[in-house]
């Protein structure tokens, strides 16, 4: 049985799911319903079946009747600034210079044209809320860097918090007013709610107020028509939706500001532009973003490999319907055992989503290089998998089929995997033969420690 709420206009859902009955809610936020009004309450969906995709599929073509989806035809490909490494060291958000940025955007040029996008993440800003007043980074000139690389015939592309601001930033000393208040008539400080921030305590723009549409709209506009920027990765997109607060108009619940909000940056983006949903509440930012990261931030680690392979693949029934999955950065730079890289990237091939490359571009050796090549150009297709594990994964585009088999332990693990016809085998990462499987003969794989489908040492047809 799948039981899923099919749209969020106004109203966040929940199951409570008890012995003997299963309870469905919307949380009003405690906007006061009036006699003789009425309210238009969230649609659900319950569904039964046999098969898992068949079931998920429904619930997301239903979810784009009530919320006609904005994605271009293609999943995006670039490189961003944030996990940028040079040696041994982790250079990530304010401590990027413009010169690294234009020695990858070079590299890029010469060697790996497939990148359209250059993202610069974090660390422009003066504060946190002042998106448009730059600071030191990039040596001040930020706008400079985004001309640079326009020049070059690539896209810039810049990430935005659109709904914070930290203290000491002009926007909130000017206009307190634009934000969700607390009891008192003051900026409700988002760390008695909730997370308070990264420079915090945050403060949330009120998607309900005039002016802060207002203004989201203005930054928007000016980073797109006079910065040049079509891609906007937004992050901290939650904090439009903060509970715990007060809005200008007390009619609207918290999703109907965060979904005002999000139209306000649309009118300013324009209507072509490529919205990127990191931190976002998923259910309201359906029909209101083209990308979705739904997995935490990748790292240089196998945890972070396979926690951020799991949260992706998970929501692979969303790809190329909902929006496209974002399985955040390939980083293919480091020290770690060549079989954590590849299972890494073939996570991120099998979300069917963008590719955007993390790596001080110069500097990662051919062979991690080819790897990158290999994901390029995306498919636009997401691995569907057997069941809930995610060991098992297959991409048909028509012409092959694309196995991908995932062991997140330590140690060695068989995995088995059946096709119905008869295939000649081989290695997706070197081309290598692996012989040919005939129908209805199952094929065991065995891998060393974390592995992916590129590590197998051993492959035998078993009746």
């Amino acid at each position: 049985m799948l039981m899923a709420f099919t749209s969020c206009h106004r109203f966040s859902g929940k199951f409570n799911v008890r012995a003997d009955s299963i309870e469905v809610v919307v949380d009003a936020d405690g906007v006061e319903l009036a006699p003789g009004e009425h309210w238009q309450l969230e649609e659900v969906l319950i569904a039964r079946g046999d098969n898992r995709d068949e079931l998920l599929g429904r619930l997301a073509r239903r979810i784009v009747e009530n919320h006609p989806a904005r994605f271009p035809a293609k999943p995006p490909t670039g490189w961003c600034s944030w996990y940028m490494e040079a040696g041994a060291n982790d250079i990530v958000g304010t401590n990027v210079t413009a010169e690294q940025v234009k020695r990858n955007l070079e590299f890029i040029e010469t060697t790996l044209p497939g990148l359209r996008y250059l993202q610069i993440d974090e660390g422009y800003q003066a504060y946190d809320g002042d998106w448009l007043d730059t600071g030191s980074a990039f040596g001040g000139g930020v706008q400079e860097v985004l001309r640079t690389i326009r020049k070059q015939g690539f896209q810039p592309a810049i990430w935005v918090a659109p709904f914070i601001a930290e203290e000491k930033s002009r926007l909130l000393r000017e206009h307190p007013d634009w934000f969700i208040q607390d009891d008192s008539g003051k900026p409700l400080r988002s760390d008695k709610v909730t997370f308070g921030g990264w420079h915090g305590p945050w403060y949330a723009l009120d998607g309900t107020h005039p002016g802060a549409q207002t203004y989201l709209e203005t930054v928007f506009r000016t980073m797109r028509e006079q910065w040049g920027c079509q891609y906007f990765k937004l992050d901290a997109n939650f904090w439009g939706a903060i509970q715990g607060g007060h809005h200008c108009n007390p009619k609207m619940t918290r999703v109907e500001a965060y979904r005002s909000g999000m139209e306000a940056v649309w009118r300013g983006a324009g209507n072509d532009a490529y919205i990127l949903g990191c931190n976002h509440p998923l259910w309201p930012s359906f029909g209101l973003i083209s990308g979705s990261r739904s997995s935490n931030d990748i790292g240089r680690k196998f945890e972070h490999f396979s926690e951020g392979a799991h949260e992706t693949l998970t929501r692979n029934w969303q790809n190329g319907v909902l929006w496209w999955n974002d399985p955040d950065c390939v980083l293919l730079s480091g020290n770690l055992p060549e079989s954590d890289y590849l299972f890494h990237a073939a996570a991120v091939l099998a979300s069917g989503g963008s590719i955007l490359s993390g790596d001080n571009l110069p500097d990662i050796p051919e062979a991690r290089l080819n790897i990158l090549r290999k994901l390029l150009p995306p498919t636009g297709l997401a691995a569907k998998f057997e069941d809930d594990d995610l060991k098992v994964g297959k991409i048909e585009n028509g012409k092959e089929t694309v196995v991908f088999l995932f062991n997140r332990e330590d140690h060695p693990l068989s995995i088995s995997f059946q096709l119905d016809v008869r295939y000649s085998l081989s290695d997706f990462w070197t081309g290598a033969s692996l012989g040919v499987q005939q129908p209805g003969t199952a094929t065991r794989v065995v891998f060393k420690r974390k592995a992916g489908p590129q590590s197998l040492t051993r492959i035998n047809n078993l009746t």
